[in-house]
Protein backbone atom coordinates (compact mmCIF):
# COMPACT_ATOMS: atom_id res chain seq x y z
CA UNK A 1 0.00 0.00 0.00
CA UNK A 2 1.30 3.68 -0.96
CA UNK A 3 2.13 5.92 1.67
CA UNK A 4 0.12 9.41 1.36
CA UNK A 5 1.01 12.12 3.51
CA UNK A 6 -1.05 15.38 3.61
CA UNK A 7 -1.15 18.96 5.18
CA UNK A 8 -3.94 20.99 5.94
CA UNK A 9 -3.46 24.29 3.88
CA UNK A 10 -2.94 25.39 7.97
CA UNK A 11 -0.10 23.72 8.30
CA UNK A 12 1.41 24.55 4.86
CA UNK A 13 0.83 28.04 5.62
CA UNK A 14 3.01 27.71 8.83
CA UNK A 15 5.03 25.09 8.11
CA UNK A 16 6.76 25.98 4.80
CA UNK A 17 8.29 29.41 6.03
CA UNK A 18 9.36 27.40 8.98
CA UNK A 19 11.03 25.01 7.11
CA UNK A 20 12.58 27.65 4.73
CA UNK A 21 13.76 29.50 7.84
CA UNK A 22 15.15 25.83 9.18
CA UNK A 23 17.03 25.44 5.92
CA UNK A 24 18.73 28.77 5.80
CA UNK A 25 19.94 28.48 9.39
CA UNK A 26 21.12 25.05 8.77
CA UNK A 27 22.93 26.07 5.93
CA UNK A 28 24.29 29.29 7.06
CA UNK A 29 25.67 27.61 10.16
CA UNK A 30 27.13 25.03 8.11
CA UNK A 31 28.83 27.43 5.93
CA UNK A 32 30.23 29.43 9.52
CA UNK A 33 31.23 26.03 10.83
CA UNK A 34 33.27 25.11 7.51
CA UNK A 35 34.89 28.89 7.83
CA UNK A 36 35.89 29.00 11.37
CA UNK A 37 36.24 25.56 12.38
CA UNK A 38 34.07 25.62 15.57
CA UNK A 39 31.20 26.92 16.68
CA UNK A 40 30.99 28.85 20.09
CA UNK A 41 28.28 26.45 21.31
CA UNK A 42 29.18 24.83 24.55
CA UNK A 43 30.73 21.68 23.55
CA UNK A 44 34.65 22.16 24.53
CA UNK A 45 36.32 23.84 26.99
CA UNK A 46 36.47 27.91 26.50
CA UNK A 47 39.43 30.49 27.58
CA UNK A 48 39.77 33.85 27.23
CA UNK A 49 43.63 34.41 27.21
CA UNK A 50 44.83 37.67 25.80
CA UNK A 51 41.11 38.61 24.52
CA UNK A 52 41.05 35.84 22.35
CA UNK A 53 38.51 33.06 23.23
CA UNK A 54 40.47 29.82 22.66
CA UNK A 55 37.69 26.66 22.23
CA UNK A 56 38.98 23.17 22.75
CA UNK A 57 37.06 20.71 20.76
CA UNK A 58 38.13 17.62 19.21
CA UNK A 59 41.68 17.90 20.43
CA UNK A 60 42.22 21.31 18.52
CA UNK A 61 42.25 24.71 20.10
CA UNK A 62 40.44 27.59 17.99
CA UNK A 63 41.27 31.18 18.42
CA UNK A 64 38.40 33.50 17.90
CA UNK A 65 37.93 37.02 18.49
CA UNK A 66 34.99 38.26 21.08
CA UNK A 67 32.76 38.80 18.57
CA UNK A 68 33.58 35.78 16.71
CA UNK A 69 32.85 33.54 19.41
CA UNK A 70 29.20 35.53 20.43
CA UNK A 71 28.19 35.93 16.69
CA UNK A 72 28.89 31.75 16.93
CA UNK A 73 27.15 31.18 19.85
CA UNK A 74 24.47 33.13 19.21
CA UNK A 75 23.66 31.44 15.85
CA UNK A 76 24.33 27.92 16.78
CA UNK A 77 21.42 28.94 19.94
CA UNK A 78 19.41 30.05 17.82
CA UNK A 79 19.81 27.22 15.53
CA UNK A 80 18.77 24.81 18.21
CA UNK A 81 15.79 27.52 19.13
CA UNK A 82 14.56 26.90 15.38
CA UNK A 83 14.80 23.03 15.08
CA UNK A 84 12.87 22.72 18.69
CA UNK A 85 10.43 25.04 17.17
CA UNK A 86 9.65 22.97 14.56
CA UNK A 87 9.65 19.60 16.18
CA UNK A 88 7.15 21.12 18.69
CA UNK A 89 5.00 22.70 15.59
CA UNK A 90 5.16 18.92 13.87
CA UNK A 91 3.85 17.65 16.96
CA UNK A 92 0.78 19.98 17.53
CA UNK A 93 -0.18 19.83 13.69
CA UNK A 94 0.11 16.07 13.92
CA UNK A 95 -2.31 16.14 17.22
CA UNK A 96 -4.64 18.81 15.62
CA UNK A 97 -4.95 16.61 12.35
CA UNK A 98 -3.83 19.05 10.35
CA UNK A 99 -0.74 17.15 9.28
CA UNK A 100 -2.35 13.10 8.09
CA UNK A 101 -0.62 10.01 7.82
CA UNK A 102 -3.29 8.27 5.25
CA UNK A 103 -1.58 5.19 5.93
CA UNK A 104 -1.91 5.21 9.80
CA UNK A 105 -5.16 7.36 10.06
CA UNK A 106 -6.86 5.29 7.87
Amino acid sequence: MKRVHTMSPKAKKVLNPALAVFIITWLSFLVHVIFVGTSGFPGGVVRVVDGKYLIEEHGKVFALTAMQYWFSYVHAVFFVAITVIIVILVVVFYWRRDLKDEYRDA
